[in-house]
C-alpha cells in the first residue's frame, strides 16, 4: 500500500500564553485517506514539572483535559473530513492546553507512526485508552454543561419484562423520567449494531409501558457512539429504537440533548421524584 498523506500536531501545555513557552504533553495524527484521527497524551506530568516546576498548576484540570481531548477526537473521527475541519477544531481550543498547526507527513501505518511520533516528540509513557472512555466523555459533557442539579447519576431500575434491574448512569425528569444509557455501536457490522439496538428496544418498550414505583412513567434515552461513515447503520438503529419509544442521540447530537435537559428538565431538589 502506498503511503498516504497525513498531518500531525503537538499538544502542548502553555501556562502563560503571552510568553509562548510550552511543554509537549501529547501528539495528534490525522490521516483522512485512512480514516484515522487519534491523539496520545502523556500518562504523567513530568515534562510540565521539568519545564515549569511543580507549583501553580491545576493537575486535575490538566489530566481531565488530556483524557477529554483523546475521547473528543474519537467522537469527531468521521466528522473531520478535511484538513480545514481539523484546523477549525484546533482553533476552537482556547486554554492553557494548545494544539499546534498541522504539519504534513507521509503515513504507512497510522498507529505505528503515532506511537513513533509520541516517543520522539514527547517521550515517556502515554495513557492507555480505556473501554469506558465514551461514557466518561458523555459525563464530562453533561456535567460540564452545568446540569448537576437536574441529573440523577448511577442508579438502578427494574425492567418489568426481564424482571431484573439494570444500571442507569444518568436520568432527568421532564414529566417522564428519562433514563439515559450510553451505548457503543463500534462495530462496522450492521447486524451486530441491530442486535444491540434490539436489546435496548426491548428494555425501552417495557420501561415506557410500566409505571415505576419511585420514578413513575419513564422513557429510555440512548446516547450512541458509532464508527465513522456508518450513516445507514445509524438510521437503522434509530428506526428500531423509535418503534419502542426509545430516543437516540449520537455523540455529535449531544448538544441537542443538553439543551433538552436544560430547558425541560426539573431541578431534582424540588422534584417529587
Amino acid at each position: 500500500m502506498k503511503p498516504a498523506k497525513g498531518y500531525y500536531s503537538l499538544i502542548q501545555y502553555c501556562p502563560d500564553l503571552s510568553r509562548l513557552e510550552a511543554a509537549n504533553i501529547g501528539v495528534l495524527l490525522y490521516c483522512p485517506d485512512r480514516w484515522f484521527l487519534k491523539a496520545l497524551t502523556s500518562r504523567d506530568n513530568k515534562r510540565i514539572i521539568d519545564f515549569f516546576g511543580k507549583k501553580g498548576h491545576d493537575w486535575s484540570q490538566i489530566n481531565s483535559y488530556k483524557l477529554g481531548l483523546e475521547e473528543r477526537l474519537q467522537v469527531e473521527q468521521g466528522g473531520l473530513k478535511t484538513l480545514d475541519d481539523l484546523k477549525l477544531f484546533i482553533a476552537q481550543r482556547a486554554n492553557r492546553i494548545q494544539i499546534t498547526p498541522p504539519r504534513p507527513m507521509l503515513v504507512d501505518d497510522p498507529e505505528t507512526e503515532l506511537e513513533a511520533l509520541f516517543k520522539e516528540l514527547v517521550g515517556g509513557a502515554h495513557r492507555k485508552q480505556r473501554g469506558r472512555g465514551f461514557r466518561h466523555f458523555v459525563n464530562e459533557r453533561l456535567i460540564g454543561a452545568g446540569l448537576e442539579r437536574k441529573l440523577r447519576k448511577d442508579f438502578k431500575v427494574t425492567v418489568p419484562v426481564l424482571e431484573r434491574q439494570i444500571e442507569i448512569p444518568f436520568g432527568y425528569q421532564n414529566g417522564r423520567f428519562n433514563l439515559i444509557q450510553v451505548a457503543r455501536f463500534r462495530t462496522t457490522d450492521p447486524v451486530q449494531a441491530e442486535t444491540t439496538a434490539c436489546r435496548f428496544a426491548v428494555q425501552g418498550r417495557s420501561l415506557y409501558e410500566h409505571l415505576d414505583p419511585e420514578f413513575g412513567p419513564m422513557q429510555l434515552v440512548v446516547v450512541g457512539e458509532f464508527p465513522p461513515r456508518t450513516d445507514e447503520s445509524k438510521a437503522t438503529v434509530r428506526r428500531i429504537l423509535a418503534e419502542s419509544r426509545v430516543e437516540l442521540f449520537t455523540a455529535k447530537e449531544l448538544d441537542r440533548l443538553i439543551e433538552a435537559i436544560r430547558t425541560t428538565g426539573k431541578d431534582l431538589a424540588s422534584s417529587s421524584t
